[in-house]
């Protein structure tokens, strides 16, 4: 009787260091990918979909929107807007507004790339993602908030590049 029950808990104890093991590998695995996994396109809310001149007018503080507008560029160090990414910029904000050509701060919205896999993809760091994003349409899905005294958007939860 003794053996049967010794069994059951060292038979116990090898499945919860199994799958403690498991579970720990599939998160170190997310933990050290280099390119964020590809999900399924994000379905859009059209008729909740605001455009950054709404968003502004509005009173949205602290509520989860979702808004579409082009990027034109990135905020430097300083707090200051660089429109079409001329200066070095910080990698964790984009500025976005409702025209590709906006060159007026007062008509931004920051948004804020606070997960890795957000800036691996789309943050201003790197030259080629400059490239890709700049002037892009975008659609995000974030909370409304102030950054540097800015209108923003954060806790990025779904975007698409169009």
């Amino acid at each position: 009787m003794k053996r049967s029950v010794m069994a059951v808990v060292i038979s116990a104890m090898v499945f919860a260091a199994f799958a403690a093991t498991v579970t720990s590998c599939t998160w170190m695995e997310d933990l050290l990918e280099t390119e964020p996994k590809k999900s399924e396109e994000p379905e859009i809310p059209m008729d909740e979909v605001m455009n950054i001149g709404e968003l502004l007018a509005g009173d949205f503080a602290g509520d989860t929107v979702w808004v579409r507008g082009f990027v034109v560029g990135g905020l430097t160090s300083d707090g200051t807007v660089d429109f079409g990414f001329e200066n070095e910029v910080l990698g964790t904000v984009l500025v976005l507004a409702d025209m590709d050509d906006c060159t007026d701060p007062d008509e931004c919205l920051l948004l804020q790339l606070t997960k890795k896999a957000h800036r691996e993809s789309l943050g201003p760091d790197s030259p080629a993602n400059r490239e890709k994003v700049l002037s892009q349409l975008i659609y995000v899905q974030g909370k409304v908030t102030t950054h540097k005294k800015m209108p923003a958007l954060t806790n990025l939860c779904q975007y698409k590049l169009e």
